[in-house]
């Protein structure tokens, strides 16, 4: 085990963690916008539009994430071109974009329907009781007690999510993993092991530094949900808050 190799390759993969980190953000932040209306459509039962979403749900779990990213990258010039878009082909990075948020709002909805649901109809009518708009009720009593229900989901959501990210360089983005490709092809495989551990321990930091801010959320989300349900005893009892 060459060490010293390890260290003298590290700085080449800053140059392209930024590239992995901003395909993981954008994707968790759209897709995350993405699973909102994905989820009320489907809790609502709109009809036609809830089964379309579900297909589009069962299409996205059914199918290697590998071949959504092909599908994404050789397809989506051609049904742009379809809706009168002339563009020839896509960027990697775009089109890796694009397909982990279609792919991760539909992971993340269903986090996001369960949690609702698990919400008590007491709650809903008690909030409707104290004269709470829809937007006030979700606001002061639904999303807060969903948080806590639904963030350890969205927080493993978000690992597979920089775990999937790593499958990019297979269409061609020079990510953390490309770069890997790249540095075990020039060393001719005599340095695969050492490549592959460093690109591990990386990947491993940026799992490390997930998780933290996610039982950060989640121990922020607990204190609200106990200020919000002595909230609603005061107010349910006649007390002002």
């Amino acid at each position: 085990m060459d060490i010293k190799y390890m260290l003298e390759i590290f700085p080449q993969f800053l140059s392209v963690i930024p590239i992995t980190i901003l395909i993981v953000v954008l994707a968790a932040v759209f897709g995350f916008l993405l699973s909102i209306p994905v989820a009320a459509a489907r809790i609502r039962r709109i009809p036609v539009l809830s089964q379309l979403l579900g297909a589009y749900i069962s299409f996205t779990r059914s199918t290697p994430i590998l071949l959504q990213l092909f599908l994404f990258f050789f397809g989506l010039p051609v049904l742009l071109q379809l809706l009168g878009f002339d563009i020839r082909n896509i960027g990697p990075i775009t089109a890796a974009t694009v397909c982990l948020i279609f792919f991760n709002g539909a992971y993340m909805s269903e986090v996001l329907r369960p949690a609702y649901l698990a919400i008590d109809k007491g709650q809903h009518e008690a909030a409707e009781s104290l004269g709470y708009t829809p937007f006030q009720k979700m606001k002061r009593v639904i999303i807060p007690q969903m948080g806590p229900i639904a963030l350890p989901g969205l927080g493993n959501a978000i690992i597979h999510l920089i775990h999937d990210s790593s499958l990019v360089f297979a269409i061609g983005v020079v990510d953390i993993m490309g770069m890997a490709t790249i540095m075990s092809g020039d060393t001719f495989g005599m340095k695969q092991v050492e490549v592959f551990l460093t690109v591990a321990l990386i990947y491993w930091g940026i799992s490390m530094v997930s998780e933290q801010i996610i039982r950060l959320l989640e121990r922020r989300k607990k204190r609200v949900l106990k200020r919000t349900g002595y909230e609603m005893k005061e107010k349910e009892a006649g007390y002002s808050v």
